[in-house]
Formats: C-alpha cells, structure tokens, sequence
C-alpha cells in the first residue's frame, strides 16, 4: 500500500490522540471494578481530569524513534533513561508504574539490557504496552517490524510477557495504520507473539467472546448484557493483587476495540467500563483505533481537554503535545522514505 504524507500524519495525530484521551477518560477509574464505575458514573464518557504516566511514555517512546528511527536498540534506550530520566527523579516516581520503577533503580545500580528488565520481577507489567504505540505509527503496514522496535525498548524495563504484550499493540497499530479492518488489526498482534504464549491465549479468549456477542446481536459498540462479565471472566486474574498485568490489559484494550467496531469513542467508553488498569486500557484502545480512524475519529469534545504533558511522571517531555509529536513522528518516517 502507498501511503501519502498527510495520510500518514493524519493517522498519526489520530493514534496518538487517541491515547491520550483514553488515558485521561481512564484514569479516574483506574484500579475499580466495572460494578463501581457503573455506581459512580453509570458510563464514563467525559473526560475530567489529564493524562497519566501512559501519555508521557508514549511521548518519551516517541523521541526515541524521532532520535534514532530503525537503528534503535536497546542500549540507547538506557543511555535515554540515565540522560533524560534518572537525572530528573529525585525520590519517588510519581505515577510510575512497577517495572520503571525497578528499572530506574537496576540503571542506577549500573545494570545493562536485559537484566534492567529482569532483577525487578516485575517485567510482566502493561509499562511497555502502554507506551507501544508509536514503534506502529513508525512501522504502518509492517507490524513485524514494529514488534522488532518495541521490543528493543522493552527489553530495558520488561521481560516475558511485557515484552509480549508490547510487541502485540506495536503490531496492531502498524496494521490500523495501514487501514486494515478490527479483525485484521487483532490477527495483526496475534502474528507477532508466540501462539503458546499468556498473551496471545488472551487475546484468542476475548476475540471468541467478542465474536459470540457480535452473533448474538451485540456490535457496532453495542454493549450486551454480560459481556464485560464474560470479558473479565476470560482473562482476568482475579486472585492477583495488581491490575497492571499486560497479558490482562491488553487482551481487554483489543477486546474494546472490537466491542467498539474500531470507532474511538465506542472503543474508548467501553475499554475504561472493564474497570482493572482503566487509563491504560482505554490508552491503547483509543491508540489502536485512532490509528485507523484518524485525527477527525477522535471527539473533538475530547480532542479540546488534551493539553500538552505536565510531566508530573517525566519531567523530561513536560510541555509536549501529542499531536507535536505524532508531527515529528510522521515527518521523521517521511524523511527515512525519501
């Protein structure tokens, strides 16, 4: 397929805006079960509040690409963390999640790719999923490569099936930014990861659940009674403790998606209803679709509450704007072709 520049960029602004709304939408029912969304919202579909640390990954995740494009590896990854993080983190992380934190303690102790992933124990964790989608908007159309990319990041934060549920959103938004249709885009993250692993039985699991609903009548981001009990009874880990379980979230992000026919708002609405890691589920579902909807699939009553980035996580990317950065994104993979 022959992608022209403003097609691109446009895609681009949609992926990206789309995060950050899902994030923001998200984060106030971050960690609460769907029966206490319902108690206190009904459904969620205003955006109160800003973005989490799932905005500002993506946007660091971005500079790397911008920085280093195809060449990236994950040695330059760290040499970003110890120049543009641990300089700024004085004391705790606010709003990190588990696996950064642990990665910015094994850099400071002078560890190296992969152990910075392992020594933490917490490598399975969403941290790299959340940030995945721009190795996709740099990749449109090949999501193996895409998955190589993110990847080469994960390794320095996350191991197993971290790395995994990166390399399956990296794959799904290299194909929607491609125009390819939900059920390609969930195939797209299914091809990328191994077929035995955690990750991908999850996503099998919601794409037999989603696709019994659409059958029984419930599609087009209609959402059947039950559904999101069947959802959380497919893939969640109720006995766990976390909610940040990237097999979890990710399977769930794909299974709004598919809920939500591929629109932003219905995919968006529905992936913060699952309640569980709520920002980043709703992060990714928003990403993936507007990958394939563009920046006009995003609400513009949604669009107008996104700001640029306090940094309150990552000091390093305060003041950026995401749809500056899916700019930069586009302009740089445009330059690479010529």
């Amino acid at each position: 397929m022959t992608y022209t520049d403003n097609a691109h960029q446009d895609r681009a602004r949609g992926c990206l805006l789309g995060l950050a709304a899902g994030d923001a939408l998200g984060a106030p029912a971050e960690n609460l079960s769907p029966e206490q969304i319902r108690s206190r919202w009904g459904r969620l579909t205003e955006i109160e509040g800003g973005g989490t640390d799932d905005t500002e990954y993506a946007i660091f995740a971005a500079s790397l690409l911008v920085a280093h494009g195809h060449g990236l590896t994950s040695e330059l990854v760290a040499a970003a963390y110890r120049e543009r993080i641990i300089p700024s983190v004085n004391g705790p992380m606010r709003g990190a999640g588990f696996s950064e934190l642990g990665t910015i303690q094994a850099l400071r102790r002078g560890l190296e790719p992969p152990l910075t992933g392992l020594v933490h124990q917490h490598g399975w964790s969403d941290g790299l999923a959340m940030r995945a989608a721009p190795y996709g908007i740099f990749c449109p159309g090949d999501p193996g490569e895409a998955a190589r990319l993110v990847e080469e990041d994960g390794r320095v934060s996350q191991s197993g099936e971290g790395i995994l549920g990166g390399r399956a959103i990296a794959g799904a938004v290299a194909a929607a930014m491609a125009g390819a249709p939900p059920p390609d885009v969930v195939e797209a993250a299914l091809a990328v990861v191994p077929a035995d692993s955690w990750t991908a039985r999850n996503i099998v699991r919601i794409r037999d659940v989603i696709g019994d609903a659409i059958g029984g009548g419930a599609g087009g981001g209609a959402v059947a009674s039950g559904l999101v009990e069947a959802l959380h009874e497919a893939v969640v880990v109720r006995h766990y403790p976390w909610t940040d379980l990237a097999p979890e979230a990710v399977a769930l992000a794909l299974a709004a998606y598919l809920a939500g026919g591929g629109e932003v708002e219905a995919s968006v609405t529905f992936g913060v209803s699952l309640g569980r890691d709520a920002d980043t589920i709703g992060a990714i579902a928003g990403a993936v679709a507007g990958a394939g909807q563009g920046e006009r699939g995003v609400p513009e009553r949604w669009a107008a509450r996104i700001g640029p980035v306090t940094g309150k996580c990552l000091p390093a990317v305060a003041g950026r704007h995401v749809l500056d950065v899916a700019d930069e994104l586009a302009a740089t993979l445009d330059g690479a072709r010529r």
